[in-house]
């Protein structure tokens, strides 16, 4: 029992949402626009990628331990490493588990939806393994951001579709990118609240390449693209009039960027975007749902 609680801290499943929401707005996409949907596929779907999402969280534990990114007086990750409940070797190789199942779930999937889906595995792989794997990795030259949003925002979404469908959709990308775009501010946000520890490792993330004060710009940007792209597609009919429903987390949205605007940027402002990726996402996926 001691151990399963171990992993579950390692895994860090209070992030889930950020894989669930992409995929079932690919999946209800499909479903709104008059295509095959299936409910099984779907929830094969969600457990191959919160699969992948743990492998992600594991090695991402293990290579900032390894750089010394995750140490005593810095940054902690899960914890499981810097306090020593766990050992690289263990934490490396329940991610190396949790993909090749997340694999063996994605290739049953292209079996029966189409093979054209099986494109994605090496993407979500090595999106997944490579985000944090050395001094030249997406997450230590400040592209950890796009990373993000190319391997969850649209990887994870287009995986959704194509599951159901087995075919390429740009509808269901565009569909996902409002949503996309929140989640890569939660990452932002994380890395101003750890610009510190961040600079002593060596990082060189997003916030830091653009100075104390400009990092402000890109919340507004971000905030304004995903609510404006929801009404952009809800206008132009590439999306149902409903997901104008994810507008009514706009109120929640400008209360949590007030503090951020002021340059108070600490786990408070973290928890709470991840709170507004999860209010935007279910409400947007509901909006597709009722189409």
């Amino acid at each position: 029992m001691k151990r399963a609680g171990l992993w579950l801290r390692a895994a860090r499943p209070y992030a889930y949402s950020t894989s669930v929401i992409p995929v079932l707005i690919g999946a209800l996409h499909v479903r709104g626009r008059g295509g095959p949907f299936s409910g099984l596929h779907l929830g094969v779907t969600l457990a191959a990628a919160l699969l992948i999402h743990t492998a992600a969280n594991l090695w991402n534990d293990y290579f900032d331990f390894k750089l010394g990114v995750d140490r005593a007086g810095g940054g902690t990750g899960s914890g499981m490493l810097v306090r020593g409940e766990m050992t690289p070797a263990q934490i490396f190789g329940g991610a190396s588990l949790c993909a090749l199942a997340s694999l063996a779930l994605g290739l049953w999937l292209a079996g029966r939806a189409g093979w054209g889906l099986a494109w994605l595995f090496p993407f979500g792989f090595l999106g997944a393994l490579l985000y944090c794997a050395g001094r030249f990795s997406p997450k230590h030259v400040a592209l950890g951001e796009v990373w993000l949003f190319l391997t969850m925002g649209v990887g994870l979404t287009l995986g959704g579709a194509m599951a159901q469908t087995g075919k390429f959709s740009w509808g269901a990308i565009a569909a996902g990118t409002p949503a996309g775009l929140l989640m890569t501010l939660l990452l932002y946000i994380n890395n101003i609240r750890d610009m510190r520890s961040d600079r002593e490792a060596g990082l060189a993330t997003l916030p830091m390449r653009l100075g104390a004060r400009p990092y402000r710009l890109p919340v507004a940007l971000t905030l304004a693209m995903a609510y404006g792209l929801t009404g952009w597609l809800a206008w132009t009919g590439h999306a149902p009039p409903t997901v104008w429903l994810a507008w009514v987390s706009l109120p929640q949205a400008l209360w949590w960027a007030r503090p951020v605007w002021r340059g108070n940027v600490g786990e408070a402002q973290v928890k709470g975007v991840a709170m507004l990726h999860l209010s935007f996402g279910v409400l947007f996926a509901v909006g597709l749902a009722l189409a």
